[in-house]
């Protein structure tokens, strides 16, 4: 019993020691209180949470935790608690200040407007409802609503700063400096007014104005996380690193976990090079507020900078769905874009604002850039010049602008440029006098090249200079020369992989082809994983037709680099080119399996699924791509015509209409619209379509080409023939003078139509696919003599043409006259799975009483083409010449179970033989 008493008695002893280590609640927010007076809000956050595990329903505490997330930067973590607070009836009226300035700073626009919906029109509401109108795009609003809430109250800070911002915007600094006078006249200690002065200063270059009015809001609050953020920044950018990190260091004493500083810092790493730092810590502010804007931005330039090109789109997309015109924005999506090879896409992005007399000289600099690449050289010519006109000292937009004058034959102009670049900084004058060069080498002259060379080697040994030098050399039609400099190039730096890749080319064209591989077998043994010559290796290896050598180059590069998705590219194309389909595919399915939103691998999946038959899977992969690039027509014509395939011919007219928007002049896409029409039987829509084509290109020949093709289809030929006229005289083509040929005959004007073709044959004696149309026309009519005659006049130019030795094969088999099996074997070799090929040699074996030859071919081709009646037909010939009753009947009722096949006759008469 006694020891009983003393357990119990010193279990109620320690619960009385606990309850009165616990304090009360009301100091317990005292405490806080207390802390955040002395600056100590970490201290003061750790009271206020031991506090709400007593007792969660405190709306006090809530209330000024909320507050000190606030000011620490944490917005997402103030505005829960604050609704928390809300929820707890703490008044709304107090409350509701500090929730808009926790949605603002999270770029919660939308939501700002919402929550605010009810409540009534005080000059407070209407001055936060203009800061988020503002930031949803909407100034014209924005400032109505501001010149009211000072109608209200004309010392309102937040209306007078709004207007400020305003004017920042509109590149106003005089107004915006009004602006936030007069708020800093209402309230001298108001830290917003301050911080927009210093922001306001800093972009007028006034950098110590600017830190004097952050330091200012520091000795207001020492602790403020934004503050500390902003003078890091702009001790940075005085080039005051080591005074730059003290302050970072400062201000995380206080707030070492503040998503501001930590932003604060992911900046300076990206400036200082640090881009997986950097990286590291904008994510790090993600995971806290996924919408911290500034941060997406970070974060997608340190991914494009570490070439995560995939990721840095999905975080600038993501920037842009609240700031859809931000011209960084703008030139980071425009720089992944031209990083991906998609300059038309880059230069609709960024045309609109480059063309607005933009002052943003990286904006030009860049649209000039997509410009060049997309083949607008005058307009990439205009961009870099107001660039350069904006920064003369510039020598790399010096260079660029001679680049551009280069690809319009301006050389003069070009070569004045480029040399004035060369007086410029080190950088920009090696690529200037690298232009230089080629442009003299362009013009053939030797001597004017050389000397930029001997000036530029006057720089220091560079290998960049001894590969131009080589290059120069090589040009000139000096090899040993040539070798030389290349060689000095590589005695320099070993990875200099130009000069290698040169060295190696010069081997080639000597027919030194193992010298070629050893020198990048020696390069890998000193860098083993190093992608570029695992590439370079791979692209020797398919040159020299060595598919599986280069297969196998591509499968180390890629097991050296997982993530990296050119040589899973590379080694998906290298199957599709060696008809490996089955495994195109497979490789093509891995790789968009590891970039789900990269546009070249969902290229290459839909090329691949094609050629292996699946349509479906090369759809959707297409529909995907149409997304991704929703510019480009030349997407949504390729979904156009795999939806034929899957003869759904609704959808794929609505895909090329959607081209068509994009690219109203496009002939393929205006043929492609006018056959679907015309094959639904739409004749009045097709030619109308025709008619809009003529009024909006009267000089081209399209529109009466779409015109005549309509009137053929209703069978009305007479009217078609002058429209094929008036199209042929204004441009004069292959193409229009078949469709000509074809309706003079269907009018019954045959002689005209073999004189025009005639006359064009003998002016375009080259153009092979109309001979070839005429050849086949020939053929159908059983010319066979004439047909011969063109056939053997195509091939004279032309003999690996497939389907001309086919017909030519044929034709000879129905004259009995020559050797029809010569071409009919050549046409085999060259395309052996082409069934059509394979019938014909077939049946001439067939023909020539070799039954039991034809026999394994016409299976195969029936296994390509098991819809064919007449392979079918010619199987059941052989089955039965080889003595194979039963199987020659079975392909006849197969054949007699077909509606309307046209030799029905033929397949009865062969059954009454079995």
């Amino acid at each position: 019993m006694s020891r009983l008493i003393t357990v119990a008695a010193g279990l109620a002893l320690a619960a009385l020691l606990a309850c009165q280590r616990m304090k009360p609640v009301e100091d317990g927010l005292n405490d806080a209180r207390a802390a955040h007076a002395r600056g100590e809000d970490r201290a003061a956050i750790i009271h206020l949470k031991s506090l709400l595990q007593q007792e969660p329903g405190n709306a006090a505490a809530r209330r000024l935790l909320g507050e000190l997330h606030l000011s620490q930067g944490d917005p997402v973590s103030a505005e829960k608690e604050l609704r928390r607070a809300l929820a707890l009836a703490q008044p709304r009226e107090q409350l509701l200040p500090l929730l808009v300035r926790a949605m603002l700073a999270q770029a919660a626009y939308q939501g700002v407007l919402d929550e605010l919906h009810k409540d009534p029109d005080s000059a407070a509401v209407l001055a936060w409802r203009g800061l988020a109108l503002a930031g949803l795009g909407k100034p014209g609003d924005a400032a109505r609503l501001y010149t009211q809430a000072l109608q209200q109250d004309s010392k309102l800070v937040a209306a007078h700063l709004g207007q400020a911002r305003l004017a920042l915007a509109q590149h106003d600094a005089t107004a915006a400096a009004a602006s936030v006078a007069l708020a800093l006249a209402a309230a001298p200690h108001d830290i917003d007014a301050l911080r927009l002065r210093g922001d306001l200063l800093r972009t007028q270059g006034e950098l110590d104005g600017a830190l004097a009015a952050y330091r200012a809001i520091l000795a207001l609050d020492q602790t403020n996380a934004q503050a500390h953020a902003d003078i890091t920044a702009v001790l940075f950018q005085q080039g005051q690193f080591g005074l730059a990190h003290q302050q970072l260091d400062t201000g995380r004493k206080f707030q070492p976990a503040s998503p501001v500083l930590l932003y604060a810092q992911a900046l300076l790493e990206l400036g200082e090079g640090q881009n997986k730092a950097a990286l590291e810590h904008a994510q790090a502010v993600l995971q806290v507020a996924p919408d911290h804007l500034p941060s997406l931005l970070l974060a997608a330039t340190a991914e494009l900078a570490t070439g995560a090109i995939t990721q840095a789109r999905a975080h600038i997309l993501r920037y842009r769905q609240s700031q859809p015109a931000e011209p960084y924005a703008l030139r980071l999506q425009a720089m992944c874009d031209l990083r991906e090879g998609k300059a038309q896409d880059a230069l609709l992005l960024l045309e609109p604002s480059a063309g607005a007399g933009s002052q943003d000289v990286d904006l030009l600099a860049l649209a000039g850039e997509a410009a060049m690449r997309s083949g607008k050289h005058e307009l990439a010519a205009r961009w870099f010049g107001q660039a350069s006109s904006l920064a003369p000292e510039s020598g790399s937009l010096l260079a660029a602008n001679g680049l551009s004058l280069l690809a319009q034959g301006q050389d003069a102009r070009a070569v004045d440029a480029l040399e004035q670049a060369t007086h410029k900084n080190s950088t920009s004058a090696l690529r200037a006098g690298a232009l230089l060069v080629i442009t003299h080498l362009r013009a053939r002259n030797f001597a004017e090249a050389m000397a930029q060379v001997r000036r530029m080697e006057t720089q220091g040994d560079n290998p960049a200079i001894e590969n131009l030098k080589g290059g120069a050399l090589l040009a000139s039609g000096d090899l040993g020369g040539a070798r030389k400099a290349f060689q000095r190039a590589l005695a320099l730096d070993p990875a200099h992989l130009p000069a290698l890749e040169n060295l190696a080319e010069l081997d080639i064209l000597e027919k030194k082809l193992p010298q070629a591989r050893q020198r990048y077998h020696d390069a890998l043994a000193r860098s083993p994983n190093s992608l570029t010559l695992l590439m370079a290796l791979a692209k020797l290896e398919t040159r020299q037709g060595d598919a599986r050598a280069a297969a196998a180059w591509l499968e180390r590069a890629i097991a050296a680099h997982p993530d990296a998705a050119a040589p899973g590219r590379a080694l998906a194309a290298l199957y599709l080119r060696s008809g490996q389909a089955e495994k195109a595919l497979q490789q093509a399915q891995g790789l968009h399996a590891l970039h789900p939103v990269d546009a070249a691998s969902l290229d290459l999946l839909a090329q691949a699924a094609a050629a292996g038959g699946k349509h479906a899977l090369a759809l959707e992969s297409l529909q995907k791509l149409a997304v991704l690039q929703p510019n480009s027509a030349d997407v949504l014509l390729r979904v156009a015509r795999s939806q034929l395939i899957l003869k759904e011919k609704g959808p794929a007219l609505v895909a090329v209409h959607k081209a068509l928007a994009l690219e109203p002049g496009r002939e393929d896409a205006l043929l492609l619209a006018s056959a679907l029409m015309l094959d639904s039987r739409a004749y009045d829509d097709a030619r109308k379509l025709a008619q809009t084509v003529q009024q909006r290109q009267p000089s081209a020949a399209i529109g009466y080409k779409l015109e005549g093709d309509a009137l053929m289809e209703q069978g009305k030929a007479a009217l078609a023939v002058p429209l094929y006229e008036r199209g042929l005289a204004l441009q004069a083509s292959g193409p229009m003078l078949i469709a000509l040929h074809r309706a003079l005959h269907a009018a019954q004007q045959d002689d005209k139509a073999e004189r025009s073709m005639g006359g064009w044959l003998a002016q375009h004696p080259g153009d092979q696919p109309t001979r070839l149309y005429y050849a086949s026309y020939l053929l159908q009519r059983s010319e066979l003599a004439a047909a011969r005659r063109e056939y053997e006049t195509l091939l004279a130019g032309d003999p690996d043409n497939v389907v001309a030795l086919n017909d030519l094969a044929w034709t000879l088999l129905q004259l009995k006259d020559g050797d029809p099996l010569r071409p009919a074997e050549r046409a085999y070799k060259l395309a052996p799975s082409n069934p059509a090929v394979a019938d014909t040699l077939a049946w001439i074996y067939a023909e020539t009483g070799k039954p039991v030859r034809a026999l394994p071919l016409l299976k195969r081709a029936l296994e390509r083409a098991p819809t064919s009646g007449d392979i079918r037909l010619h199987y059941a010939h052989a089955l039965f010449r080889s003595g194979d009753r039963r199987g020659a009947r079975s392909q006849c009722e197969q054949l007699l179970a077909l509606q309307d096949f046209p030799h029905r006759a033929e397949v009865q008469g062969l059954m009454a033989k079995l």
